[in-house]
């Protein structure tokens, strides 16, 4: 017996075909893997777009959280100034698929990646062969056949750096065939079980392939000539499932949904528009092999490509008179409303939540091509062949839409003649094999083999069109960050935040391990982006970057260390120095407490606690819009009481001068016009050094990268950040007293238009001054996590603000001396109160909002079906001790 298990020659035919169901597409995509050279086959990466720009950060924080800050699952001020993370887990890391990444340090994610897909790959293979074998429409060698198609279907390929994504489409074929078994007699468990996952899983592949089993419910009732009661009777069973699971998922997406509320639910139906997204019939051009590329990523078709036998299939489903007309309707009616899901907005946006995706658009489209695969599969069996009428009907549609791609062919940026003779090559191929009348041993290997190879060949084709990280260039860049970081103190009860002049991503505090105020997260909350913008920095609705900071914010906000890179000439790929954002000009002063071979670390004086007593005068604050610098001062003047002392004021420019263009005598607002287009033209700022502190630059949000280079003393600084509001650059202060430097503006389009272009300079040392107070008044912290925060504070007379920089939220509550107070929002975003003068004991604790009502939901949901299995299992004993023995 033994000797048969581990022997896979002898196990049962279908075994073997589900084997090779996760074995085949596995190795295929390693081999393909390995010859582009990915780590750790080469000095390539699986690296590209969002995975190597934020997810591979996320899984770092996700090894971090569950190996040594569990409480950063809850709340993080790793997610930039500090924000709930709960959802950010129920979006991005709650697969169970991640745990195969935890053995691996943060340099070697790209190479552990690089095979959690390649086993994702099988295991969307081996679903929908283990549901075609479960429902018995196929059986042997066409299993992993159907199994690849599924896995190597464009949508799949297509998002496989969406990892999180992906257990969407593996989980999808188990729910389905859960539902038929469920309908067959069998017990409820695979269905509740398999879409509790899902909602577990990703709430967001949940809710798609929800409004699916709404519709292939639709079908199911019209599968057979079933009586009113019998519909009924599926449709108890299709309602029954879906709650139970939603009632045991609840711990998971209702306090998601309140998060989601405070981020993505801000911008829900915004841009909706009542219109088709493109030409319908430009559709059939996805069905053409290795349609997609980067720009697909960001508005393009949806992915839907299934392969050339699917497309057979299909048609002989809807063709086949032998199959009950109202199934054929019903199959209709569903590959109708998603095709018209595809093509029109509003219709559209309800897949996605009512918000339109930012980039990979028509996320939902899997749902599509499984369905087609689905069709196809109910029908095939090796006798397969069209009538004369329905290869007639088959060449004639296949002619219009060939002839159609072609018309739109130079409209289309991710179709050529290449793709469309190739495709046009496997379908004859294809179409014959199923055609032939004789079919001797070798039939089902040429038709496989031809099934396989245009799948494969769409794969390679599509993931070609990929641009890769180098992981050489990533591990440097990650090691320096952590051996950086590592330096940093590590006092358990101590709270700070770093800042950094490089940046690999806004991801980089969670590979580093420390409290930035960086992130890049599709639950960000609004709050975050609203403050950076009023401080000056880059932002969007789902990122901040901390990238032009200021002596005041880094004091206020608790930015006690500050890592730069040693200034010296890259060597190697991923040097810290190849990553520079705007260089701290003004921190040169601050004392180095530390440096590795790449980065500099120092110390900021200066930086407040996370908690001290401040005048209440801050409660009135309010900021303006593009007015950083001014909205930093005032919120500072408003903590310390003292209006009248400005620590940032506004500044001249000492001359101009320009080439090629008008040069402006006021500079702020100007519009500069080249004199001769086809000539170079800049204009040159020239400041001088002051004697109170450094000097800032504001840029507003009408010069971007493209339209200008910026040089100061000769050096050209980084690109500008994308920005939507005014930002802040830092400037050198180096010299003596009145010393001259320059900022040189080279203009890289016609015009330019010079919006919220200022000089201002800092007082440095009345910021020390003011500074060394809030210090010495500040919170005296005995303990901290990310979601307790303890200590004693003595609150002096006139000052009764217990001011924080902790983001407010409905999760914190605070304790003062044991009794929850009220909290005050501070400048719209952090948790205040005004308590008396006196020592005081201070408690801030976070709670999930509505994790715990989710929590009770989910156990009642948990002891219902406990008793209801109890209670089934009873009524089956009783009844079979009831029979008469024979």
């Amino acid at each position: 017996m033994f000797k048969k298990i581990i022997n896979p020659l002898k196990w049962r035919v279908n075994t073997q075909a589900l084997w090779i169901s996760f074995l085949m597409p596995t190795v295929l995509m390693v081999g393909y893997f390995a010859y582009r050279h990915m780590t750790p086959f080469g000095h390539g990466s699986i690296l590209t777009v969002d995975l190597g720009q934020q997810y591979i950060d996320f899984f770092a924080g996700y090894k971090q959280t569950l190996l040594h800050h569990p409480t950063d699952l809850l709340f993080s001020f790793t997610k930039g100034l500090g924000g709930e993370t709960f959802g950010d887990w129920a979006y991005y890391l709650l697969s169970p698929f991640n745990l195969l990444l935890l053995p691996f340090t943060n340099a070697q994610l790209p190479a552990a990646i690089l095979f959690l897909t390649a086993i994702k790959y099988g295991c969307a293979s081996w679903s929908m062969a283990f549901a075609l074998r479960q429902i018995r429409w196929q059986k042997g060698w066409a299993l992993p056949v159907f199994g690849l198609i599924y896995a190597m279907m464009g949508w799949f390929v297509a998002n496989q750096l969406n990892l999180m994504w992906l257990d969407g489409a593996i989980l999808l074929p188990l729910i389905v065939v859960g539902f038929e078994r469920f309908l067959d007699g069998m017990s409820h468990w695979r269905l509740t079980l398999s879409l509790t996952l899902i909602f577990i899983v990703n709430y967001y592949m949940a809710y798609m392939i929800g409004l699916f089993l709404g519709l292939y419910l639709i079908w199911r009732l019209f599968w057979q000539p079933y009586t009113l009661h019998e519909r009924l009777v599926i449709i108890g069973k299709f309602t029954f499932s879906t709650l139970m699971s939603i009632g045991l998922a609840t711990v998971i997406w209702l306090p998601t949904a309140q998060a989601l509320m405070e981020s993505k639910g801000q911008h829900m139906l915004e841009g909706l528009k009542n219109q088709l997204a493109y030409p319908p019939l430009d559709l059939v051009s996805k069905l053409f092999m290795g349609t997609f590329n980067f720009e697909q990523m960001k508005d393009g078709l949806p992915n839907i490509f299934v392969g050339s036998f699917v497309l057979i299939l299909v048609w002989y489903f809807f063709t086949h008179r032998e199959i009950r007309w109202q199934t054929r309707l019903a199959a209709g009616f569903v590959t109708l409303v998603l095709i018209i899901s595809m093509v029109y907005d509003p219709v559209n946006i309800a897949w996605h939540g009512f918000s339109f995706p930012v980039w990979y658009p028509y996320r939902f489209s899997y749902v599509f091509s499984f369905w087609m695969i689905w069709l196809a599969a109910s029908v095939w069996s090796p006798e397969v062949r069209l009538s004369r009428r329905q290869l007639i009907g088959f060449i004639f549609v296949l002619v219009l839409g060939i002839g159609w791609s072609i018309y739109r062919l130079s409209a289309l940026n991710d179709l050529t003649w290449m793709q469309i003779g190739i495709g046009v090559g496997f379908l004859t191929i294809i179409l014959v094999l199923q055609q032939l009348q004789f079919r001797g041993w070798w039939w089902h290997w040429c038709l496989g083999i031809s099934i396989i190879l245009e799948m494969l060949m769409s794969t390679v084709w599509t993931l070609d069109n990929f641009s890769y990280l180098n992981a050489d260039e990533y591990r440097t860049i990650v090691q320096s960050i952590e051996t950086a970081s590592a330096k940093l103190p590590q006092k358990a009860d101590d709270f700070y935040r770093v800042t950094k002049s490089f940046q690999r991503t806004k991801g980089d505090p969670l590979q580093g391990d420390f409290n930035g105020a960086t992130t890049f997260s599709s639950a960000l909350e609004h709050q975050q982006s609203d403050f950076m913008a009023a401080i000056g920095q880059p932002e969007g609705d789902n990122y901040i970057a901390y990238d032009g900071g200021t002596l005041l914010s880094d004091s206020l906000l608790g930015m006690r260390y500050v890592l730069q890179p040693n200034r010296a000439i890259p060597t190697e790929l991923g040097n810290p120095s190849t990553f520079a954002t705007y260089p701290r000009f003004d921190m040169l002063t601050y004392p180095q407490i530390a440096k590795t071979n790449k980065v500099l670390i120092q110390k900021n004086e200066q930086a407040l606690p996370i908690a001290f007593a401040a005048n209440t005068d801050a409660i009135g604050y309010t900021s303006r819009s593009n007015d950083p610098l001014g909205n930093q001062n005032k919120l500072w003047q408003s903590l310390t009481g003292q209006s009248e002392n400005n620590v940032i004021t506004s500044d001249n420019f000492l001359q101009t001068s320009g080439q090629n263009l008008n040069v402006p005598t006021v500079i702020t607002g100007a519009f500069l016009n080249k004199q001769d287009a086809n000539q170079p033209a800049e204009l040159v700022l020239t400041y001088a050094k002051r004697e109170g502190g450094p000097s800032y630059l504001t840029l507003g949000a009408s010069i971007a990268a493209e339209d200008v280079i910026i040089s100061v003393d000769g050096e050209t600084l980084q690109s500008v950040p994308s920005h939507r509001h005014t930002i802040v650059v830092p400037l050198p202060d180096t010299g003596d007293v009145g010393s001259q430097h320059t900022i040189k503006l080279v203009l890289q389009k016609k015009s330019l238009w010079l919006q919220d272009v200022s000089l201002y300079t800092l007082n440095a040392k009345l910021l020390q001054e003011q500074a060394s107070t809030f210090q010495a008044q500040g919170l005296k912290m005995t303990h901290f996590s990310s979601t307790k925060i303890s200590g004693q504070i003595d609150m002096p007379r006139g000052e009764n603000l217990l001011m924080s920089t902790i983001p407010a939220s409905r999760g914190w509550t605070l304790y003062v001396d044991g009794k929850e107070v009220n909290q005050i929002k501070i400048a719209n975003f952090f948790v205040g109160a005004v308590i008396s003068p006196g020592k005081h004991r201070i408690e801030y604790r976070y709670k999930v909002p509505l994790l715990h009502i989710g929590g009770v939901v989910s156990i009642g949901f948990v002891l219902f079906l406990m008793g209801l299995s109890w209670s089934e299992s009873t009524k089956r004993r009783h009844s079979l001790h009831g029979k008469p023995l024979h």
